[in-house]
């Protein structure tokens, strides 16, 4: 297949929005903050898939802040530099530290690499400060 092919596209719903890592994670743990209250309610059944999916949104979660995620990717609008919410979606969650592991991990950016190759550096290095240690 070839870069432009291996192009990230996403069948959703057009009421659906992608989630990074750690904006799951901050969802969740509000569910969870308040889990004790949910489970007096009959009607709210939570599943037991929910203390796995918490689980891996933390352990994927490279950052300090979701809102700080998406105002730096949104702020440096991406978008306008041939970058689609999946990749950019994948870029916070994947937390790449270079260009390169950048085009290694998401093949299909190199199609539009002469155009987002300036864009896509500037966000890494805003991202980079705001990682979380681990």
């Amino acid at each position: 297949m070839s870069d432009a092919e291996l192009k990230l596209q996403l069948d959703m719903s057009p009421n659906s929005i992608l989630l990074t890592n750690c904006e799951a994670a901050e969802m969740l743990q509000k569910i969870q903050a308040h889990m004790a209250i949910l489970s007096e309610d009959p009607k709210i059944k939570i599943p037991e898939s929910f203390d796995k999916a918490f689980q891996y949104a933390k352990e994927g979660n490279h950052f300090t802040s979701a809102k700080l995620v998406k105002e730096i990717l949104d702020c440096r609008p991406l978008k306008d530099y041939g970058v689609n919410d999946g990749e950019i979606c994948m870029i916070a969650n994947i937390g790449p530290e270079t260009i390169e592991e950048v085009y290694a991990l998401i093949p299909s950016l190199k199609a539009t690499r002469s155009i987002n190759e300036g864009k896509i550096p500037e966000a890494l290095t805003a991202l980079a400060n705001i990682k979380a240690s681990k």
